[in-house]
């Protein structure tokens, strides 16, 4: 009966030692993932983060007198030039006077 706990007891020492050694060996690569990542807080969690709303209508204020509105520069009236000599100017008919 001596017999059957020696190799039980040899058998469980064996296991004992491998399962010993598989934490050994897990609990360093577990390390070493937990070192390169980022470290975790316990408590509440930070809110996301948020944007500034996007500036598409800025509005510049100036302090001081405003200025004009603006103007609109004059038509261009074409000036046509002709060489030569130029067409008297024009005369008006006589008035039509008739007595009846």
């Amino acid at each position: 009966m001596k017999k059957q706990f020696l190799i039980l007891n040899g058998f469980l020492s064996v296991i004992v030692i491998v399962l010993l050694l598989g934490i050994a060996v897990n609990h360093q690569t577990s390390g070493m993932l937990q070192r390169r990542a980022a470290p975790v807080a316990d408590g509440v969690p930070l809110p996301p983060p948020t944007h500034p709303p996007p500036d598409h209508a800025t509005v510049i204020i100036a302090d001081g007198v405003p200025l004009p509105p603006p103007t609109q520069p004059p038509p261009d009236f074409a000036v046509l030039t002709a060489d030569g000599v130029p067409l008297p100017p024009p005369t008006q008919p006589p008035p039509d006077v008739t007595f009846a």
